[in-house]
């Protein structure tokens, strides 16, 4: 048996093919008690309007692609969450690109190009030559936390250089001198402001011989990091271990907490503070209480989805930058008090 056409559902209704295409539309202009009959018809014959033959004649498929790393979907599912509802409420269906790595962006866009998205939201990099393809296909795309790696592309991001300064401002405030830092993949630019933020703060406040150790955004790593920083140092010489670790992402600080408290048997924060970034639900939780910068996920997608629907919707609408500040999360995993206890 056939499925129903709007054909079909036009006869029923006493209407034209038209008015039956109009009614399934929010946006289009039609009488309500004309659109209830329609609708009413179309449940009696079990119709449903067919997205790809629409597509085909308004040129638009209604999806938005949007790229995501591994360490992203994995470590900060929050943000898979709220750019999905936020594209929803403009009007896109989501489709998911996966990237295992940041170095493969491209190969992600490729792909979301090729499947007709009307725009993307990329939270992976992008090199310049996958920005121009995405303007030779003009199809709209924004990044987001990612540096735009040539001019006229949209961005929405977290101040991450400004944040990671302010918690390296406080963290010295409250007496500590010696810092280690975790850093995430050589290949993360997230990674890499956060560290540029911190570092370069500590330096002007005078303090020296920060350490930096290798990390790949995931708990193990945190946990390795641990104990390669403190598995021989504080018997040795305790005046040269670290007072405080800074992790990158809250998923390493995480592995780096379990490391110091259960394999080394140090108190957190009277031995070493320890401090992430993106504050994530596990690490709210009282066996952590971790302190953090919680980035503004919900309102960066927001932003995000409106400036994509600006852009698909107005070909010549003017290039928009959006860069927000992180909040600190102070919680018990470090001392920041003006006064050392």
């Amino acid at each position: 048996m056939q499925s129903p056409t709007s054909y079909d559902v036009a006869l029923h209704a006493g209407v034209s093919q038209a008015v039956v295409s109009r009614a399934f539309q929010a946006s289009s202009p039609i009488a309500p008690a004309t659109r209830a009959k329609v609708l009413a018809s179309a449940a009696v014959l079990g119709y449903a309007p067919n997205a790809i033959a629409r597509s085909l004649i308004t040129k638009r498929s209604g999806l938005a692609g949007l790229l995501l790393t591994e360490s992203t979907q994995r470590d900060a599912p929050d943000v898979l969450f709220f750019l999905t509802r936020a594209l929803l409420r403009h009007g896109f269906q989501p489709l998911l690109f996966p990237s295992e790595q940041e170095s493969g962006g491209g190969q992600a866009l490729a792909q979301a190009l090729a499947f007709g998205v009307d725009g993307v939201v990329s939270c992976v990099s992008l090199s310049s030559g996958d920005l121009a393809q995405a303007r030779l296909r003009q199809r709209p795309l924004v990044l987001f936390n990612r540096a735009a790696a040539s001019p006229g592309a949209c961005v929405v991001a977290c101040d991450h250089t400004s944040a990671a300064a302010l918690l390296a401002s406080r963290l010295f405030a409250a007496g500590h001198r010696r810092f280690a830092v975790v850093r995430g993949p050589q290949d993360a630019p997230v990674s890499a402001l956060r560290i540029q933020g911190f570092v370069q703060r500590l330096k002007e406040l005078g303090a020296e011989n920060i350490i930096e150790v290798e990390g790949d955004y995931h708990y193990e790593s945190g946990h390795a990091a641990a104990l390669a920083l403190f598995a021989g140092a504080p018997l040795a010489d305790p005046r040269q271990q670290p007072e405080v670790v800074f992790c990158v992402n809250d998923t390493m600080a995480l592995g780096m907490l379990d490391a110091l408290r259960f394999a080394l048997m140090l108190q957190v924060p009277r031995d070493v503070s320890v401090v992430g970034f993106d504050d994530i639900p596990s690490g709210r939780r009282p066996a952590y209480l971790l302190t953090t910068v919680s980035q503004p996920f919900e309102e960066m997608a927001a932003h995000a989805a409106r400036i994509l629907r600006s852009q698909v919707d107005d070909a010549h609408a003017a290039v928009q930058s959006e860069l927000l500040p992180g909040r600190l999360i102070e919680r018990n995993s470090a001392q920041l008090l003006s006064v050392r206890y």
